[in-house]
């Protein structure tokens, strides 16, 4: 398992480039362990993924907006 000192030592090792992205994912991770995603919720996810709404053609869109 990994220590902190690992990490300490791969992020000395980023390029500056890449550390605004590091740091979001850290971030990402740090709030998953704070706020974990009901099962509940992963199930709606996972359904609304398998079943995305059909979407409104071009053309439907240009005429409700008179264009």
């Amino acid at each position: 398992m990994p220590d902190k000192e690992q990490l300490h030592r791969l992020v000395d090792q980023l390029p500056a480039a890449e550390l605004p992205a590091a740091l979001r994912y850290l971030q990402f991770l740090v709030a998953q362990e704070e706020a974990p995603i009901e099962p509940e919720m992963l199930a709606r996810i996972d359904a609304a993924r398998a079943n995305p709404p059909a979407g409104i053609p071009h053309e439907d869109v240009l005429r409700e907006y008179g264009q």
